[in-house]
Formats: C-alpha cells, structure tokens, sequence
C-alpha cells in the first residue's frame, strides 16, 4: 500500500506543478471488467479485473495514480493467479467538436504483486515491474460525470511463481467505470 501512497503523491505533485496547475481538475474513477490473460507456459480461464484511480484533468491531458486487482484461474484446475498493481498513467483525449463522447489513447509504468497459488493452501509471491497501453471512449452523462469504456493490454516482466519458473504474462482487458470530477 505504500507503493501505491507513493506513486499517487508523485503522479499529483507532477500533474499540479507548474502554471496551468489552477486549470487542473481532480477526478476519481472506478471500473471493473473482464481479464483475459495469457502466458507461453499456462492457460487461463477469463477472470476479473477491477481498478479505482485518483487523478488531475487538465483538459487534452489527464495523469493518474491507480490500485488495481486481477483473479484468474488456471484451466482445468483449483489453481489461481491473481495480481495488485500499482501505476502510474497517462491519457491523451481527443477532442470531438460538440459531441458527448470523447476518444482517449493511455498509457502506464509501474508494480505488479502476483500471488500465484496453487489451490492447496501454498502461495508463492513476486512483484515485477508492469506497463500497460489501451485506448477507450468517455461518455459524458453530466459535466462532472463520465463513464468510461476502454481496452488496455497489460504486461509484466516475468514473475518467480510456482515451482521456481518464471512466466511470460499478458493480458487483454475489457472494462466499464465510471470517472467523477471532485
């Protein structure tokens, strides 16, 4: 937790420094959806994958810090991944003249914690560093209210779990949230 303490207060002092900080507007989002991932060496089932972020918007450009959770279960098994990640994104909206939806690309840096366990009570645990890329569309419901639909891949470098290996993992998510101005 005090990754993520970190990562906000170094997000927020960046996004708040210099002359255009007054234009800045605070935000929180929360999403959730599902988890596709994938790795050379297993096969998943489809999971979950839920996300709370805190943020600046300063228009064309927003910046965040955000805590997320991802469970999926091996296939064919009682076996499960599941990962907390810490990062650190940025965003780039598209201006669409008139118009309610407004397109974004993103991308973040940061940590990812996997416990891998093996359905038996033994759990083995690495963090590793994590980026993720993803594009999406916000909704504009109200003028501080957005919600928010987006695909991001997410990978890691390749965590120490079970049996000593180390996996190569990615996944694909589909989420939907919702983004509220403070």
């Amino acid at each position: 937790m005090k990754r993520f303490y970190g990562i906000v207060l170094g997000v927020l002092s960046l996004a708040a420094s210099g002359r255009s900080a007054e234009a800045a507007m605070p935000y929180a989002s929360f999403s959730g959806g599902l988890a596709m991932l994938s790795s050379i060496d297993r096969s998943y089932d489809s999971g979950y994958a839920l996300a709370g972020a805190a943020g600046l918007d300063r228009g064309r450009y927003r910046l965040e810090a955000e805590l997320g959770y991802q469970k999926n279960a091996l296939k064919n098994s009682v076996a499960d991944i599941s990962m907390t990640t810490y990062m650190a994104n940025g965003y780039y909206d598209l201006e669409l003249p008139l118009a309610q939806v407004k397109p974004f690309v993103t991308a973040g840096l940061g940590v990812a914690e996997f416990n891998d366990d093996n359905g038996a009570g033994k759990t083995v645990s690495d963090s590793v560093f994590a980026w993720q890329v993803g594009a999406g569309a916000g909704f504009s419901v109200s003028p501080l209210v957005n919600v928010d639909a987006r695909y991001r891949y997410f990978s890691a470098s390749d965590p120490q779990l079970t049996g000593n290996s180390r996996y190569g993992i990615g996944s694909h998510n589909v989420s939907v949230g919702l983004r509220i101005g403070l």
